[in-house]
């Protein structure tokens, strides 16, 4: 039996504006999994923040942006969620570093600290390289979660320690296995070996679609985001 991959129909839109309660759980859970380390890189850099306080105030970020409802505001039209979920965090946080300079100002404990500069760091363009990075890093890390599961799921437990072994080995190409040392240490022909990484290279293509799919607002969205993560045109 095989696992099926999320529904390709499904988009960021389609599930924010549901009326059933469970979808727009999981849009939002989605949504903080696959920005929340590229939110916390942002705060850190543009506000001079430790990471401590930048991952307190990405958890602010995230409960305002639920409970105001922001991400349903969203208009594909009008550009990429990526581009506007980093706008609403750029105004969250000047209000932030406002309102904790007022109470500071006034005598109260700052919310955030303030020994920092309060106003943004760093060039717009190592900010823009950054959150895309941490972004990719997140959307690749959701994927690699459903090809684990989907092979636990499948009975392909060998397929999943031979892509591991190979695909995400971060030795360099002269020490990283062979099909043929691979083969020797599982037990299995090198035919299937072969078979078993090309099964999980397709499943991970698959889930970083679907992720990317769930993660947008529209077909251009969509496939603008599978060219910018992958470097190739969506099937």
């Amino acid at each position: 039996m095989t696992a099926r991959l999320p529904d390709t129909r499904d988009t960021l839109i389609a599930a924010l504006a549901s009326d059933q309660p469970a979808d727009r759980d999981r849009a939002l859970d989605l949504i903080a999994r696959a920005y929340r380390d590229a939110v916390v890189a942002i705060l850190a850099l543009r506000w001079g923040l430790v990471r401590e306080d930048a991952e307190d105030l990405a958890q602010e970020f995230f409960a305002a942006a639920i409970a105001k409802q922001w991400f349903a505001r969203f208009e594909p039209a009008r550009g990429r969620f990526r581009t506007f979920l980093r706008a609403c965090l750029d105004d969250f946080a000047r209000s932030a570093f406002r309102d904790a300079a007022r109470l500071k100002r006034g005598g109260a404990a700052a919310h955030v600290s303030l020994d920092a500069a309060a106003t943004a760091l760093g060039s717009d363009a190592d900010a823009d390289a950054l959150f895309d990075r941490e972004w990719a890093r997140s959307v690749l890390g959701i994927a690699l979660e459903r090809l684990r599961a989907d092979c636990e799921a499948n009975g392909r437990r060998i397929a999943w320690s031979l892509y591991a072994r190979y695909d995400l080995s971060d030795l360099p190409d002269a020490q990283r296995p062979t099909y043929a040392s691979l083969a020797a240490e599982s037990g299995e022909p090198v035919t299937q070996v072969t078979n078993h990484l090309h099964w999980a290279r397709t499943r991970m293509r698959g889930h970083v679609l679907a992720t990317l799919r769930a993660l947008t607002g529209d077909e251009a969205e969509y496939r603008a985001e599978v060219r910018a993560l992958t470097g190739a045109e969506p099937a």
